[in-house]
């Protein structure tokens, strides 16, 4: 079986991810531990939209080993996926148990997870989403969501902010939003199916505009598949009136993958993995190694 752009690998690492993402530190809640996205309430979270998927084609995998946990079988696919992509070799440790019933939920919720405008300032037009830009071409507001991904969730689980770089710029190289699902459409990167530092190296080189559903001159030039639904923005390396460059494979960011290039503390790690893939690749499996095994008791 194949997804976007022929490779299971990048839905993998996001089941992966996301079915990690939830652990809290304070609470010893969440994490990959148990694989409750099995069940109904934390599959709803609209933060794992299209994830059935990704579950649905290790079904095959689980029954014909039917010891492996689906909590090891969803990790373990994630680690294979970046290996057989060029990603880092990452040592996977089993032993993850899967939770009975819904009961563990009790001590859980939605918002985990990071959510790409949260706390920014809304807009009310598709067709004028320019109007909230301040003076330097950031999203107004963007400070907010920046403390969102920063402190409510990655500090959450215990990540600094050079982790929660390189998780950015190691995750996001693969596969592509679908307005369906997230709200969000495209590609973030050229090569969306093999590990790079291709992500960080465009946000700082690249010329970003930001878009809206309203905005259809992306049409016309062949970038449709980067509109967004109705009522979400995002940022695309296309320039509207036909500025640019037109050989441009058609590329977004999210805004809260703009906070990278914006936060200063968070830019000084984006530079260095942008000139330095190996050192990338480096930090992003010791980074993922760790946000698939919290609250495993390894």
């Amino acid at each position: 079986p194949s997804w976007d752009d022929g490779s299971l690998a990048p839905i993998l690492l996001r089941l992966a991810w996301h079915s990690s993402g939830t652990y809290d530190a304070a609470s010893g809640t969440g994490g990959s531990n148990g694989a409750g996205m099995r069940f109904a309430t934390e599959a709803a979270d609209p933060e794992n939209a299209g994830l059935v998927h990704a579950r649905a084609f290790l079904e095959p995998v689980k029954a014909r080993f039917p010891a492996v946990s689906y909590s090891d079988l969803w990790i373990l696919a994630a680690y294979v996926g970046l290996e057989h992509t060029g990603g880092p070799v990452i040592d996977f440790t089993p032993g993850r148990v899967d939770h009975v019933d819904e009961s563990y939920w009790s001590g859980m919720s939605y918002g985990r997870l990071p959510a790409a405008e949260k706390y920014c300032c809304p807009h009310l037009d598709d067709f004028d989403v320019s109007s909230s830009l301040d003076g330097a071409g950031r999203v107004k507001g963007w400070e907010g969501l920046c403390a969102h991904v920063r402190n409510e969730v990655f500090y959450r689980m215990g990540f600094d902010d050079r982790e929660i770089v390189a998780l950015l710029c190691g995750g996001h190289v693969y596969g592509r939003c679908h307005p369906d699902f997230s709200g969000y459409a495209g590609p973030w990167v050229e090569h969306p199916t093999q590990f790079s530092n291709e992500y960080a190296a465009d946000m700082i080189e690249d010329e970003w505009t930001l878009v809206g559903h309203g905005d259809t001159w992306l049409d016309a030039i062949g970038a449709e598949e980067l509109r967004p639904a109705p009522g979400n923005r995002q940022f695309v390396n296309k320039v509207k009136n036909g500025a640019g460059d037109d050989d441009e494979p058609n590329q977004m960011m999210l805004l809260s993958d703009m906070i990278l290039a914006w936060d200063p503390n968070f830019r000084q790690y984006l530079e260095v993995y942008a000139e330095d893939e190996a050192k990338l690749k480096t930090d992003f499996g010791a980074a993922f190694k760790k946000l698939t095994e919290l609250g495993c008791g390894f």
